[in-house]
């Protein structure tokens, strides 16, 4: 045998080996449950229809931009279907930093320790069936809120007062 022919012989068994190893990475991914699986986000075929915010404020169409950035817009949030989505989630955005910043102002750099159980946190919440804002204390869990806490019951009101209408107009 000629070394041009061990040289063939070699690389049809690495081609095979490449098979083999193709298939036993296949059998592998078809036993692990889909639970199992991570959630990937499903990417809109159409996203040059879909809508987006510009550094000064104004919608633009995705259209211009390139499919692969197109797709980043997606999925950092930043498409929307339609001007209106755009519209409104430029308006909760620049609310809810506006009331963040307020907040950390007036809190005089206090923030919630979640290790201290007597320690009061107010915070604001939204009653659906009196269409009204309201305070509340917890001590101890913290919630998911988009609204920040506060170190006293008379900041939570007075953030009502300054902010009540505006919280109800873009965020319930």
């Amino acid at each position: 045998m000629t070394n041009e022919e061990l040289e063939q012989k070699v690389k049809r068994l690495e081609e095979q080996l490449t098979e083999v190893r193709i298939e036993l990475l296949e059998r592998k991914a078809e036993q692990i449950p889909l639970s199992y699986l991570p959630y990937q986000v499903k990417i809109p075929d159409n996203l040059e229809n879909y809508y987006t915010i510009d550094i000064d404020g104004s919608i633009e169409g995705l259209y211009r931009y390139t499919n692969e950035i197109r797709v980043l817009f997606y999925l950092r949030g930043l498409a929307f279907k339609t001007k209106t989505e755009a519209e409104q989630y430029l308006k909760k955005s620049m609310l809810l930093f506006k009331l963040h910043e307020w907040t950390e102002e007036h809190n005089g750099g206090w923030t919630p320790n979640w290790e201290d159980i007597k320690e009061e946190k107010w915070s604001v919440m939204y009653d659906d069936k009196n269409k009204e804002l309201e305070t509340y204390v917890n001590y101890k869990k913290q919630d998911f809120l988009k609204l920040p806490y506060f170190k006293t019951q008379e900041l939570a009101e007075q953030f009502i007062k300054e902010f009540g209408d505006e919280i109800k107009e873009v965020l319930c």
